[in-house]
């Protein structure tokens, strides 16, 4: 058979098809990109029929060069591993087909030269537009390399004063009421493990947050009480082993994420203490496990899921140019009161 030779060696085009079917080319390329108005139901399931049998599949590239942009977003996230990024993440990927988009997810570990080799790739792919997730370090250079290629954007959970197109939480708010629920309930000694070195935390929104909370009740900043680190468990295992030796009077420990609690949780337990009764935490972020470690961590709930839904909702209005779109876009964290606090008598 001629044509199940020619079938299987060459590749199949919108060109040859036609020419199998003895149709327009313009008649073909209208049905392969879903405009079959003007095209009779029999026409269009031959043309659906014959590029299924010929294992056609379109150029997205080139069809990216005709319409400006293929329908995929690029997302760029620090780390997939982490519940917290997992989550946002799945709230992108559900938010994307609904608004008639698939998505290209790049995992970082928040190496800067990872994220903008992920930046070149994804605007050479010619992508609708991009997500830039974390990393409140390199961001700004990222956002100046992406608009070097003029591809829309929107960051999520990175935010400075007077930026648009971003998704981000209320971090001051969330660390500030977290060691104010702490003092409420008879905590001095409270110290602070930040998920990010010392070089940048002054700029960490949830560091001031801890700083005010102490000023405002009166009570002195005390540097022994405060290490940082970054987001990871062991991280959280090695400061809070830090402090503790270091401090035998703390009774709490506000964490800047859920997974340094995890590993301060550890610590405190491997130096013969026990949470709540000997030393309190509170974690941020309120990933899916806070609810099973033992006990059940006390938290700030960030809506991860969410902040991905809005994120993306955004960046498609920006690409289709809606009036009046939303550029910018705060969520309010909420403390979530468990088991690890306990109230000093």
């Amino acid at each position: 058979d001629g044509n199940a030779m020619s079938r299987t060696v060459t590749k199949p085009t919108q060109a040859l098809i036609a020419k199998e079917l003895h149709l327009s080319r313009n008649t073909v390329s209208k049905v392969l990109n879903g405009n079959t108005l003007k095209v009779s139901t029999l026409t269009r399931d031959k043309i659906l029929k014959a590029a299924d049998e010929m294992n056609y599949r379109p150029n997205m590239l080139a069809r990216g060069l005709v319409n400006q942009h293929i329908n995929v977003l690029g997302i760029i996230l620090p780390d997939i591993a982490n519940p917290f990024y997992s989550d946002m993440a799945r709230g992108m990927t559900d938010a994307a087909l609904k608004r008639g988009y698939n998505a290209m997810i790049n995992n970082t570990d928040s190496l800067h030269e990872r994220e903008l080799s992920s930046i070149k790739v994804m605007a050479e792919y010619n992508v609708g537009g991009i997500l830039l997730v974390g990393n409140f370090d390199t961001f700004e250079a990222n956002v100046e390399r992406i608009k070097q290629f003029r591809v829309p954007y929107v960051t999520v959970e990175c935010y400075r004063d007077g930026q648009d197109y971003c998704v981000y939480v209320d971090n001051f708010t969330g660390s500030y009421n977290a060691v104010n629920y702490l003092i409420e309930r008879g905590h001095r000694r409270i110290a602070y493990i930040s998920q990010d070195d010392i070089i940048n935390d002054l700029e960490n929104d949830r560091t001031k947050g801890y700083m005010m909370a102490l000023q405002d009740n009166g009570i002195e900043y005390d540097a022994s009480l405060v290490e940082h680190g970054s987001g990871f468990i062991e991280s959280g295992y090695q400061k809070a082993m830090q402090i503790i030796k270091r401090n035998g009077d703390v009774t709490a420990i506000a964490c800047g994420s859920d997974l340094i609690a995890m590993g301060a949780m550890k610590a405190v337990k491997e130096c013969g203490y026990s949470v709540p009764e000997d030393i309190s935490l509170v974690g941020f972020d309120d990933v899916y496990f806070a609810t099973v470690t033992e006990p059940r961590l006390t938290t700030v709930r960030q809506p991860t899921y969410e902040m991905g839904v809005c994120g993306v909702n955004m960046l498609v209005d920006r690409i289709e140019k809606k009036e009046d779109a939303l550029k910018r876009k705060c969520f309010q964290p909420r403390l979530i009161e468990r088991d690890s606090v306990r109230t000093l008598r």
